[in-house]
């Protein structure tokens, strides 16, 4: 009986979330049909509905972003535009259409000469999603233990060795992916990033109201997050300047 119980409660929710699956899916069908026909402003309702719903989606920040840019609200198009970046570090269209965004933006700030080593593994780290380094771990140690096996059960020495060297290799180089996999994930759950939503905000030299201004940003730009309080985001930009901003006048990337 409990057996029973369980079978109908779990085909049960498979039947739940496939439904769920095929409804988000035909919203996001119908937000592209609204966004195809110039109805932006309905497409943008149903692009974020989903987002309610927790789906996590490149495509789903990007669409809701070229919406978003088509009735110039750059801040908010240049924000999906990045959230579609850090699901997807290689979506080359969210890529090209946050730089005609930004060009929007009133801030053009230089920044900081970065390192060769920090440029290199930056590139590195950008070249795919958590998920496909994940994918990329999983083949790399089934490629491992079938060379692995060529190293315990063959009886020529020469097929050994090459087994043992490449499956050593393969081995390694899968805990290099599963490691790019894991800190995909980690920077996907954070939020190390934000955008200036407000078309002009003082930038404070400390977390109160009445602290002096050290200078003022605009709309659209992405600032670091370096500490925050309950109220309060320490921020910096890539010349180095660092401040203090309410957190209502940001949102997270």
């Amino acid at each position: 009986m409990i057996r029973k119980i369980l079978l109908i409660s779990s085909l049960f929710l498979i039947f739940i979330s496939s439904f769920a699956n095929e409804s988000s899916l035909n919203a996001f069908h119908k937000a592209n049909q609204a966004y195809d026909s110039a109805f932006y402003t309905k497409a943008i309702g149903i692009y974020e509905g989903l987002l309610q719903e927790h789906i996590v989606s490149s495509d789903l920040h990007y669409n809701l972003g070229n919406a978003y840019f088509k009735q110039n609200q750059i801040p908010l198009a240049i924000l999906n535009y990045e959230k579609a970046l850090k699901i997807e570090p290689n979506h080359g269209d969210a890529a090209y259409n946050l730089k005609l965004a930004n060009e929007k933006t009133i801030d053009k700030i230089e920044g900081i000469p970065e390192l060769f080593l920090y440029r290199w593994w930056k590139t590195i780290f950008n070249l795919f999603s958590a998920e496909t380094w994940a994918k990329i771990t999983l083949c790399l140690i089934y490629l491992a233990v079938v060379f692995s096996v060529f190293y315990f059960f063959s009886r020529t020495v020469f097929v050994k060795k090459l087994g043992f060297y490449i499956a050593t290799t393969l081995f390694i180089l899968s805990l290099g992916s599963w490691f790019l996999a894991h800190q995909q994930q980690a920077y996907l759950n954070q939020m190390a990033y934000a955008i200036i939503l407000e078309p002009t905000v003082n930038i404070n030299s400390s977390p109160s109201a009445g602290s002096s201004k050290l200078f003022v940003l605009h709309e659209g730009t992405k600032v670091k997050i370096e500490d925050q309080t309950d109220t309060w985001f320490e921020v910096s930009i890539p010349n180095g300047n660092k401040g203090w901003i309410k957190a209502e006048l940001i949102q997270g990337i």
